[in-house]
C-alpha cells in the first residue's frame, strides 16, 4: 500500500506539517521495582504511537475546516509512514486539543482568511 499523502485521516489527506513534527513511541509496562531496585515488569500490548507537534502554517479557512472535520468523529484511522520500517501503517487515533490562530480576517465579513498556526496532535487509542 503506497501513501497517498504525509498523513490521511478518516480518508482525508491532509498536507505535510511545518518543520518541527516528531513521532513518539511508547512502550507500555506494567512495572514494579523489587527491593534491589530492578525493574520487575512485563512489556503489555504493542508500542503505541503520538503524532506530536503537527502544526501547519498559512492554511487556508476551507482547509482547516476539512481537517477539523476529518477528526470529528473523535477514534479516526490514520495512515502515516512507520519511521522503523518506512511504510505505511493504520491505527486508530484520537486528536488532541485543536488550535487555530487566525492571521488575517476580512474586514467587512470578519471571518478568518488566512491561519497563522493550526494545531493538534495525534494519539495512538491502542485498539489494534
Amino acid at each position: 500500500m503506497a501513501l497517498t499523502s504525509f498523513l490521511n485521516v478518516n480518508g482525508y489527506d491532509f498536507p505535510c506539517p511545518k518543520d518541527g513534527f516528531n513521532y513518539i513511541i511508547s512502550t507500555t509496562v506494567n512495572a514494579g521495582r523489587n527491593s534491589n531496585n530492578a525493574v520487575i515488569g512485563q512489556r503489555i500490548g504493542r508500542d503505541l504511537y503520538k503524532l506530536n507537534t503537527l502544526e501547519w502554517v498559512g492554511l487556508e479557512p476551507e482547509t482547516w475546516q476539512m481537517m477539523l472535520k476529518a477528526l470529528e468523529p473523535f477514534y479516526v484511522p490514520v495512515t502515516f509512514e512507520d519511521y522503523r520500517t518506512g511504510q505505511p501503517v493504520t491505527i486508530t487515533m484520537y486528536p488532541g486539543d485543536r488550535n487555530g490562530q487566525p492571521l488575517f480576517v476580512d474586514k467587512l465579513t470578519h471571518q478568518v482568511t488566512k491561519y497563522r498556526t493550526c494545531k493538534f496532535n495525534l494519539i495512538d487509542a491502542g485498539l489494534e
